[in-house]
């Protein structure tokens, strides 16, 4: 899990890495050029020697101040159109924003939470499959279009994956709602979330996902081991919270603690979870606290997913491919 802080540190760190490179690769060319053309040696040594007579002439004025100040100018040039020549520039800055420092007004560039979004998407690829995630490889034909006891899916589904869409376009840490993805295994829950997840990371917002489980295991650690330091916080603190899978984690005491207290001070904050789960509605009324429920269902909104298990569906397709 890695937090905004972490990411920003390494965003900075790649950026000062990469301007220092750039400035070595120039100084290596500027000395290659210098060896091959003893020229711009010379003209170094003639403008450090008109710097030391320009102080003189400034006290005296006239004629000789103007001599010298054209004569550096032609120097200047020269050399200008020599480096030109050999196709050497002093290297410019990735970002006209910052020039590269990574800060303006004080405040962190939009090139550094870029970089940061960049390797949060890597650390989260390695994890769970974000590239093979994502709302345009989301496919519809999957989703039957006829209707059933519980509606269309091909329509009920086209109707989530456009809000999950707007979620992404519209996000903001601070407006954004909270959504309760519900619906039996293999039903694009996941695939949907992770979509979300990497929408708001490349607009550079920080999220953290995992799977209830997990999440509530780093936590327990954290509290008991003094592992995971910084991880109830990071995970009431970032942008957004994903978790995933709620109801396939062993339920006990520490569990529900642990969920009412993510949900309540995400809630306080008014800060944005979404959180996909097999279980009805009924069922997580059963199994979590009446507190817990309420706030599900009182704060959230839900999304019921339908139709036909697609893992299975693709496990037949490549079946039938082989055969």
């Amino acid at each position: 899990m890695i937090t905004r802080e972490a990411a920003y540190k390494r965003a900075m760190e790649k950026k000062r890495q990469a301007v220092k490179e750039k400035k070595q690769r120039y100084n290596m060319l500027l000395a290659a050029a210098y060896s091959a053309n003893p020229r711009l040696g010379e003209i170094d040594r003639e403008r450090a020697a008109i710097g030391a007579k320009l102080v003189n002439a400034a006290l005296s004025g006239g004629e000789a101040l103007e001599n010298l100040k054209q004569h550096s100018a032609a120097l200047t040039l020269e050399k200008k159109l020599i480096l030109e020549k050999a196709e050497i520039k002093e290297p410019a800055p990735d970002c006209t924003v910052c020039g590269d420092t990574g800060y303006i007004g004080g405040k962190i560039c939009g090139c550094i939470k870029k970089l940061a979004a960049e390797i949060m998407l890597s650390e989260l690829s390695q994890e769970m499959p974000l590239e093979s995630s994502r709302f345009d490889n989301f496919d519809l034909k999957y989703y039957k279009d006829e209707d059933g006891k519980n509606g269309n899916p091909r329509r009920r589904m086209t109707a989530i994956l456009k809000t999950c869409r707007e979620y992404v376009i519209a996000f903001d840490p601070k407006e954004s709602g909270n959504l309760l993805f519900m619906g039996s295994a293999g039903l694009g829950k996941t695939h949907l979330t992770l979509a979300i997840v990497s929408g708001i990371i490349e607009k550079g917002f920080v999220p953290v996902y995992g799977s209830a489980e997990n999440l509530f295991a780093k936590i327990e650690k954290e509290k008991f081991t003094g592992e995971n330091r910084g991880a109830y916080e990071t995970m009431t603190d970032c942008d957004l919270l994903v978790i995933d899978d709620l109801g396939a984690e062993t339920a006990t005491s520490f569990t529900k603690s642990a969920l009412y207290n993510l949900v309540n001070t995400r809630l306080l904050s008014g800060k944005p979870t979404i959180i996909n789960t097999n279980l009805s509605m009924k069922e997580i009324e059963t199994r979590y606290t009446a507190r817990i429920s309420s706030r599900l269902i009182g704060s959230f909104d839900p999304f019921k997913f339908i139709g036909n298990d697609i893992r299975q569906q693709k496990a037949i397709e490549r079946m039938n491919k082989q055969s």
